[in-house]
């Protein structure tokens, strides 16, 4: 993937985490990042970050290393206790220098000095978006004639026909790709899909969530475990 109109159009759609304890460049940044993605989630030191984290689906984060409370390097740590693929961008200062070799086994995808520059943060993004499309569920194939792309949120049904999902739909089915070989809880359903729409969910409105997306297809491709939640049925 090297078509800047597919770079962007990703960035757009992907959750990112930025974390910076200086109001002044947390306030800049984050306006910068809003031009290149629609959901940003943004904190202040790394327990707030490791919060944030733990009840949304964030697919970059972006974070400082010197921060208070619990810095950059204690943050990403935890994450990579049981999350070794969510790529991270590291915020350094010329002081930081000290810090790198405690990143070695972090899986950090790119460095960027500070004060930010606007084109090494966009080169970083894009770099992070080919990272993505490499190791995560983007495009996936359920059958043999069903797939979906996540980028623009769409079901294809052999390979021509496209079936649009509405916002909590996609939401819904990026979360059941992202544990495709595992069942999603109603407990995860209702934090990383109806939490971000400030909705309690129901059993009802998730059923009909599900109705909807079934009729959608011939294929049958979600699997309910009564009483649990609901799994990515995958046949090929």
């Amino acid at each position: 993937m090297n078509n800047t109109n597919e770079l962007s159009k990703l960035l757009k759609e992907i959750t990112i985490l930025y974390v910076e304890d200086e109001y002044g460049t947390r306030d800049t940044v984050s306006q910068t990042l809003s031009k290149f993605s629609d959901n940003i989630k943004v904190a202040s030191n790394g327990a707030e970050a490791l919060d944030i984290y733990s009840n949304h689906n964030i697919q970059l984060i972006i974070t400082d290393i010197e921060m208070p409370v619990m810095d950059g390097i204690a943050f990403i740590s935890e994450v990579r206790k049981n999350d070794i693929t969510t790529p991270v961008i590291m915020l350094t200062a010329y002081s930081s220098n000290n810090y790198l070799l405690s990143c070695v086994n972090l899986n950090i995808q790119a460095y960027i000095l500070k004060p930010i520059n606007y084109a090494k943060l966009k080169e970083a993004l894009f770099k992070v978006v080919e990272y993505l499309n490499l190791t995560s569920n983007i495009h996936i194939h359920i059958s043999k004639d069903l797939s979906y792309d996540k980028i623009n949120g769409v079901l294809i049904i052999h390979e021509t026909q496209e079936i649009s999902l509405n916002k909590k739909e996609k939401a819904f089915m990026n979360l059941l790709v992202e544990h495709k070989n595992n069942l999603v809880t109603y407990s995860e359903i209702e934090h990383s899909v109806w939490y971000d729409f400030n909705e309690v969910m129901t059993e009802s409105a998730l059923r009909t969530v599900v109705k909807n997306l079934r009729k959608k297809s011939t294929v049958p491709f979600i699997d309910n475990i009564s009483g649990i939640g609901y799994k990515l049925h995958i046949t090929i």
